[in-house]
């Protein structure tokens, strides 16, 4: 288990990668700001320096999303994409998930409210450990860890 900017990351089997944000918000908010691509641009950034040209979300059973980033310079772009496969508003969305040639993961992310704040567990099914740490290598949680530092910063304003 680490934490990184709040978020706790875990992985609770050979092949799972999960992540734990509670935020001081309502799911109804933190859902609307997980499928909104203007409020998405805003905090699905990653490390501090880069933007978010692409953010498409078509947000039906079966619909398409796509987020592209870029440095400000368009060096370093890259892009995933994915289809969902179960949308419960406020409470869950579970998605696919394609990174460049990799095999696809499969995303579950639920919202559960509590007085007012809204924990968000979002747990990605990779098919084999060496899937799981080729995405840990990345620096995937560094940088979730601080969109969800972001998103917890903007909550407020939206």
């Amino acid at each position: 288990m680490t934490t990184t900017y709040g978020t706790v990351v875990t992985t609770p089997t050979p092949t799972t990668i999960a992540m734990t944000r509670t935020f001081d918000a309502p799911a109804a908010l933190v859902w609307k700001a997980f499928t909104t691509p203007s409020l998405v641009r805003q905090w699905l950034l990653g490390p501090d320096g880069w933007e978010m040209p692409i953010c498409e979300i078509d947000l039906v059973v079966g619909g398409a999303w796509r987020y592209g980033w870029a440095q400000p310079d368009g060096s370093q772009a890259f892009e995933i994409h994915g289809s969902y496969v179960e949308l419960e508003p406020h409470s869950r969305i579970v998605h696919t998930e394609t990174f460049e040639d990799n095999p696809p993961a499969t995303v579950t992310t639920t919202f559960t409210e509590e007085d007012g704040r809204t924990t968000m567990v979002s747990t990605m099914e990779l098919g084999s450990q060496e899937g799981r740490d080729a995405v840990l290598a990345t620096g995937m949680a560094d940088g979730a860890g601080r969109s969800y530092e972001r998103l917890s910063e903007l909550l407020p304003t939206f």
